[in-house]
């Protein structure tokens, strides 16, 4: 295995860029690819076709068909599909990209394809990441399609309706996706928020501001990225966090009506949670997960990736430091609560996502989406509600139904092979066999080699 702390020379770290820059992963050729005797998982609704034969060209995908009748056009690259099933791409509804610095944006852009990830929201923006998208868009780059936010509206940048104004129209004229709120806001600026936005034709997503409550947000917050933001804005709004099983069903079931009947989609980020509890337990076993390979130290301090993140590491991890070990119940209460939360949504209909929010200490880009849909899982959602969460959901929620999200004829070929049947069991959605981008296919092995390669890339031009 690489060391991640090792230093290459200069002169590899610039070879390595170059070669990151071009793309990804070089993938197979897009000209015309099969997957023959593959069982398919569509994603239109819950069912299993088997023995098709899915033919793409370019990066469409072109026709789909039994075995028996397809007809491969001539030198046709055929992928097995025996014994294996087919999905659409996963999308993470928030990821955190570096804010600047090439080799280290191509890191998290590898980490997400090499779990499957073909597409990801990016909850923090900059000028540099929206130069990287416009790449990624103009087939400059082969690399996961990303959307993004601006910088956050937040306190204290933040405190007047005319600042927030300012802002939002400053964020729509520079191509931003959506804006983002992070953290709290005045009554009078969150109004203009909102009026601006609609005035402006973009989404607000992100958190709620805990001091104006959740009804502030249902209705006009398109996503809100947290399940926790319920906690603070609604179970233990002006209370202490309700005990009683009762009274938790109750509450439950009153807000999931609530955000059904608004309209706001809800991205619970359980994991980032649990992830929480496990640092205060026993950070050391999480900074020894096989998976910490693939993080340079430079971006676990901290200071690469944003405003929010933290360090990993003792003593700078700001939960060991904050949640001493008798506080771990309490957490551990407040997950309960979220979990019922979720189950109560998920039976109210709300649409929900999967997003994982990484660089939150421990939590690492694309490995932290198994995290994730197992918690999802745990949390009440059948496997198909699980990954309808990372495919056709988040495809009705960027407004891209047309061309993502399912697996049919005309739509991008975006996919991941896989060796067992995901609608048995949600692990399954990880035992990947390769992941087709565009068109373009990486077999397992080429993936991870990718990964080595940027990770190399990444530590090798890490500030000194």
């Amino acid at each position: 295995m690489i060391n991640v702390l090792s230093r290459p020379t200069a002169a590899l770290a610039l070879v390595l860029l170059l070669a990151l820059s071009a793309g990804v992963a070089a993938g197979q050729s897009a000209s015309c690819s099969a997957f023959v005797d593959v069982s398919l998982v569509p994603m239109d609704r819950e069912q299993l076709l088997v023995h098709q034969t899915v033919v793409v060209r370019s990066e469409r995908i072109w026709q789909i068909a039994p075995v028996g009748d397809a007809r491969l056009p001539s030198g046709c690259y055929v992928i097995e599909g025996r014994r294996r099933y087919l999905i659409p791409g996963l999308v993470d509804s928030h990821v955190h990209l570096p804010l600047s610095r090439t080799t280290d944006e191509m890191l998290v852009l590898q980490l997400l394809l090499a779990n499957g990830i073909t597409t990801g929201i990016n909850m923090e923006g900059s000028p540099e990441i929206l130069a990287l998208r416009e790449r990624i868009n103009g087939g400059d780059i082969l690399a996961p399609k990303i959307y993004t936010t601006g910088p956050f509206i937040q306190q204290p940048a933040f405190m007047t309706a005319d600042q927030v104004r300012d802002a939002v129209i400053s964020q729509k004229r520079q191509g931003y996706d959506f804006i983002k709120v992070h953290g709290e806001l005045t009554k009078e600026a969150y109004d203009a928020l909102f009026d601006t936005a609609r005035a402006q034709h973009v989404r607000v997503v992100g958190h709620v501001p805990s001091n104006l409550g959740i009804d502030a947000a249902l209705g006009r917050q398109s996503l809100i990225v947290h399940a926790e933001e319920f906690l603070y804005s609604y179970f233990q709004f002006q209370r202490n966090l309700p005990t009683d099983e009762y009274e938790i069903a109750r509450m439950v079931a009153d807000i999931s009506r609530k955000t059904a009947r608004s309209g706001t989609w809800v991205s619970p980020t359980l994991s980032v949670f649990r992830q929480i509890i496990f640092q205060a337990a026993d950070l050391g076993a999480l900074l020894e997960r096989p998976e910490m390979r693939y993080m340079p130290r430079h971006l676990t301090t901290g200071t690469a990736v944003g405003a929010t993140n933290f360090g990993w590491y003792p003593p700078d991890n700001p939960y060991v430091k904050r949640w001493l070990p008798e506080k771990i119940p309490y957490l551990r209460a407040q997950y309960s609560v979220m979990q019922h939360l979720v189950h109560g949504l998920r039976d109210a209909g709300v649409p929900l996502l999967a997003g994982t929010d990484p660089f939150v200490p421990c939590v690492i880009p694309g490995f932290s989406m198994k995290d994730e849909l197992e918690q999802l899982y745990e949390a009440g959602l059948t496997p198909y509600q699980v990954l309808a969460a990372a495919t056709s959901n988040a495809a009705r929620f960027l407004n891209t139904s047309d061309s993502t999200g399912t697996i049919a004829v005309g739509k991008i070929a975006d996919l991941v092979l896989l060796g067992a049947n995901p609608l048995n069991d949600v692990d399954n959605v990880f035992r990947q066999e390769g992941v087709m981008l565009r068109g373009h296919w990486f077999p397992e092995d080429e993936l991870q080699t990718k990964l080595l390669e940027a990770v190399s890339a990444s530590t090798a031009s890490a500030p000194h």
